[in-house]
């Protein structure tokens, strides 16, 4: 598991090929003999491949008085600092804020136009949280109790579906997963020996759609001022009835 952990950790300079030449090779042997941190590895990988090829299309200009409060913040660094080390650092300051801001604005316009970025983005974090937090033993986790944690610990005034033993589905975690535009609640399941995951994005409309990538089907639609994905590594149809039983839970809490 701390290898998993470890691997997961170093993806995204992997991807980009900015791992020292040790340690990318310490991943490529993992990603080898594993094959959920590989699905992780494609997705990672497969999101960078769509940035580039999509970069010039979906750049925008940075916002009025970015660059000048970034320069100002350097120039205070600067004025303040007792050693000439530390001055030399101002001008990287200014590059690693911009380049920052530019990926980050890039990657949250890509998320939103593209079906299949969005997909292979919680895919991502769908195979991490079962890699790194789930069992096959793993008990049932009561919907109340789920909804209660996502309140305390991060905000969260949201539904989630109950188990419902007689078609399959338990409840087995609620978490927080990074998104383009922040984070969102991750909610957990088994569902007749397949792991499901059900993200949600408030504030966000999508139309329909059903998406396959990375070895997982998505199911994503919109309701009540709430999108939801749901994950699976199962057929189009098991995927299907799963949806439609999250569908008909999410609807009756509107």
């Amino acid at each position: 598991m701390s290898e998993c952990r470890r691997t997961v950790e170093r993806l995204a300079p992997w991807a980009d090929e900015s791992l020292p030449a040790s340690e990318r090779a310490e991943v490529d042997r993992h990603l080898s003999a594993c094959p959920p941190c590989r699905v992780a590895a494609d997705s990672e990988r497969a999101g960078r491949q769509i940035l580039r090829a999509c970069a010039e299309r979906l750049r925008e200009p940075l916002p009025p008085g970015l660059r000048t409060r970034c320069e100002a913040l350097a120039r205070e660094q600067a004025q303040q600092a007792r050693r000439g080390w530390l001055r030399t650092l101002a001008p990287v300051a200014i590059v690693a804020i911009l380049l920052v801001f530019t990926a980050s604005t890039l990657f949250s316009l890509a998320t939103r136009r593209s079906d299949a970025l969005l997909a292979a983005q919680l895919t991502a974090d769908h195979v991490k949280c079962f890699t790194m937090f789930d069992s096959p033993d793993a008990p049932s986790l009561d919907a109340g109790i789920a909804e209660r944690q996502l309140a305390d610990s991060y905000g969260w005034n949201v539904r989630v579906p109950p188990s419902a033993p007689q078609v399959g589905v338990q409840l087995v975690g609620a978490r927080r997963c990074l998104y383009a535009d922040g984070s969102i609640p991750h909610v957990m399941y088994h569902v007749n020996g397949e792991q499901v995951s059900l993200f949600m994005l408030e504030g966000v409309q999508r139309p329909p759609a059903d998406v396959a990538v990375l070895g997982h089907r998505s199911q994503i639609w919109s309701n009540g001022g709430t999108t939801y994905v749901l994950v699976s590594s199962g057929s189009a149809g098991n995927t299907a009835a799963i949806a439609n039983y999250m569908k008909y839970v999410m609807q009756d809490a509107h």
